[in-house]
């Protein structure tokens, strides 16, 4: 089966609209980066994969920002990633991946170098405005060397979480709702920008985005 960004519209009856964007992502085709915005050495690259023969690299340094909507929706992100679990001392903050919204805040899991945080647990952070509020432990342990699916959900303005492998969640994120309760236009991959990070080793594949509007009334005539 190949594997290709596709966009689908639908429409259901009662004189009602409803529209929902259904975007799958297993980099197959090199080229689907145009898509995105890079920064630094992101690559999709064949050693390591989750389906087909490819998946999404990230090295230190380097972040990967998919905008599925010009606005905020509400709905859910499923993603496989490949954590290396190379769990080396440093500072700052590690890989990360999750959440980003029209006002490029974000809502992420994170490997985060702090004294007070397990490196064999995630962590979560939120941003705003370019500063980086301070994570806070996360219930989901690190997968040792091995893909791992995590889920992000946001369906409305009181939800927001994350579940690894379907099974573990963390409740963090739903503390936290008011750092970001607006939903999301995008998705952010990334590296990490540390020392520590380029201990990590972290690639994505597979992501499948389903985001949707309210139900409108149609105009009158």
């Amino acid at each position: 089966m190949v594997r290709k960004l596709v966009m689908a519209v639908m429409v259901v009856c009662f004189g009602f609209s409803l529209y929902a964007a259904k975007i799958s992502e297993g980099f197959e085709d090199k080229t689907v980066l145009k898509k995105w915005e890079i920064e630094g050495d992101v690559a999709v690259s064949d050693a390591q994969k989750h389906g087909g023969n490819s998946s999404l690299f990230t090295p230190a340094g380097a972040t990967a920002i998919f905008r599925f909507s010009t606005e905020n929706k509400f709905g859910t992100v499923t993603m496989w990633v490949y954590d290396s679990f190379a769990v080396k001392k440093g500072t700052g903050s590690g890989p990360y991946f999750g959440l980003i919204n029209s006002d490029d805040d974000k809502a992420v899991e994170i490997i985060s170098y702090k004294p007070y945080l397990n490196l064999n647990d995630y962590s979560e952070v939120f941003t705003a405005e370019n500063q980086w509020f301070s994570p806070w432990h996360s219930a989901i342990k690190r997968p040792k060397a091995a893909w791992g699916k995590f889920t992000f959900t946001f369906t409305d303005d009181k939800t927001l979480g994350a579940t690894f492998n379907d099974d573990k969640e963390s409740a963090q994120f739903s503390n936290k709702l008011e750092f970001f309760n607006k939903g999301a236009n995008g998705i952010v991959l990334s590296g990490g920008a540390s020392q520590g990070a380029k201990n990590e080793t972290f690639y994505f594949d597979d992501i499948e985005i389903d985001v949707k509007d309210a139900a409108k009334a149609p105009e009158k005539k």
